[in-house]
């Protein structure tokens, strides 16, 4: 009998390398498999999942909007990542601009929750991230934090188009009512751009300050502040008279009277089809008040104010805030010293890539229409302008884009009157004597005139006290030590 090791032993075998290759082959085909039928269940569940969790995305005003309806609608859980910024806000009890820290939403993600028992609803909120150039930035405090908003809940607990028209309403009804300023909606906003060497420092400007004063808090609604509340916070209540403080001629007070007809008369333009609007141009020499009448009328019709840095602005950011400012209108739109930007129609201050003068005219008096915008432009000399933007020999070149040319001249005998008489209260006795020898001057010359006369009289009436002498210090420097003796 020949051994069973030695029959098979005998029996031809496949070579090795067949042998591996068909292992190979075969571990190949299984591992595809597994991968389509992973992938297919993945698919599975993705759809599964998009079934039943809604995710939705939120951009730009409607974000703040959603954020503000969270906070006060909803709750949510003091555990999970924290998130927080400081804003330079104007603080009421402190009259100091103050760090105000705020907490945000964290990029995290946070759970915010409603209801109670099987009516709970919950949503899963987090802010996405976005790059710096990406971003808008200029006309508010909001546009360097303009970031998605994701959301994440399970279908059936929440109506998306219903919550966002209740945040839509909540916001405008906050903003409209603006609790934080307990009504009034005045402001300062700067608008710079990024044309010129101006434009790259402006810009570092606005990313560590923001682009509005510090008494805006608009942007800062959707969030929480610590240590305060927002009626501590932003511009302070009006209710004194902002013009008190200056000296107006006749038709300095004309604009004031027709300033106020113009925001009462909505309706008026309205009925007859014209556009509810003025334009102002604004000339004299430095210091006669140009700025501070604008001011003084912003503030008396509460209406907020844009102040356009036209050097450091191009076309289409130009433009693209023009057409931000008219949804907060009414306002006022400022064109400070348009004459050191442009001589004629030539851009002086940016010769290559700024804005062109033509863009300018378009947005005064361009196609899209602007209701509710009062214009106020001003330069120290009118005879650099183009005819476009008025002459002062005319009362308005454009009516429609500029309606009145008005010159702010050196103060008159009844302006200094006026200044001396609430500068130097006091002083009765020293009125005449000031008001005379400041003839020519400009309203800012004779108020600094009035102030160091007011001062100097305040303080001789201080009586010297005897100061005592105090040692003065002599300090030798030795190699080994340094030694401090009385002289």
């Amino acid at each position: 009998m020949i051994p069973a090791t030695h029959l098979l032993a005998t029996l031809p075998l496949p070579p090795l390398a067949a042998v591996d290759g068909w292992q190979f082959a075969g571990g190949a085909a299984a591992l595809t498999l597994v991968a389509a039928t992973f992938g297919k269940v993945r698919e599975f569940l993705t759809h599964l999942t998009r079934i039943a969790i809604v995710s939705v995305t939120v951009r730009g005003y409607q974000a703040e909007a959603l954020l503000l309806e969270l906070r006060s609608s909803f709750h949510t859980s003091k555990w999970g990542p924290r998130s927080y910024l400081g804003w330079m806000l104007h603080v009421r009890p402190t009259r100091r601009v103050q760090l105000v820290p705020m907490e945000v939403t964290p990029s995290a993600g946070r759970l915010w929750w409603t209801g109670r028992g099987l009516k709970r609803a919950a949503v899963w909120v987090r802010r996405g991230e976005s790059k710096d150039e990406e971003m808008h930035d200029g006309l508010t405090c909001r546009d360097w934090e303009e970031k998605p908003l994701t959301l994440l809940f399970l279908r059936g607990t929440l109506d998306p188009d219903a919550l966002m028209e209740r945040a839509a309403e909540r916001f405008n009804a906050f903003e409209t009512r603006h609790q934080a300023s307990e009504g009034r909606r005045h402001t300062v906003r700067f608008v710079y751009g990024t044309a010129g060497d101006r434009g790259s420092v402006m810009k570092e400007v606005r990313r560590n300050r923001g682009g509005t004063g510090h008494t805006d808090l608009r942007p800062c609604l959707a969030h929480r502040p610590l240590g305060r509340g927002f009626d501590e916070l932003g511009a302070e209540n009006g209710g004194a008279n902002p013009y008190a403080p200056l000296a107006l001629n006749a038709e300095a007070r004309g604009l004031i009277a027709e300033a106020r007809d113009w925001k009462a008369g909505e309706q008026w333009y309205r009925d007859r089809g014209l556009p509810w609007r003025r334009g102002w141009l604004l000339h004299g020499p430095p210091g006669t008040g140009k700025t501070a009448l604008i001011r003084a009328v912003a503030e008396d019709l509460d209406l907020p104010v844009y102040a356009y840095d036209l050097a450091s602005l191009k076309n289409d950011e130009l433009r693209e805030r023009w057409a931000e400012m008219l949804t907060e209108a009414p306002c006022l739109a400022l064109l400070e010293d348009v004459d050191a930007v442009f001589h004629g129609r030539e851009n002086v201050a940016v010769k290559e890539g700024g804005l062109t003068f033509d863009c300018l005219l378009n947005c005064l008096d361009g196609v899209q229409r602007a209701d509710g915008l009062l214009i106020a432009v001003t330069t120290n000399h009118p005879e650099r302008l183009d005819p476009a933007l008025g002459t002062p020999d005319r009362a308005a070149t454009r009516p429609g884009r500029i309606d009145r040319v008005v010159e702010l001249p050196p103060l008159d005998e009844d302006g200094r009157f006026h200044l001396a008489r609430r500068i130097l209260a006091e002083h009765p006795d020293r009125w005449e004597e000031v008001v005379e020898a400041g003839a020519g001057d400009t309203g800012a010359q004779f108020q600094e005139r009035c102030g160091a006369t007011a001062l100097r009289l305040r303080f001789a009436r201080v009586a010297p006290e005897p100061v005592e002498a105090v040692p003065t210090a002599r300090v030798s420097f030795e190699a080994s030590d340094t030694r401090v003796t009385a002289a």
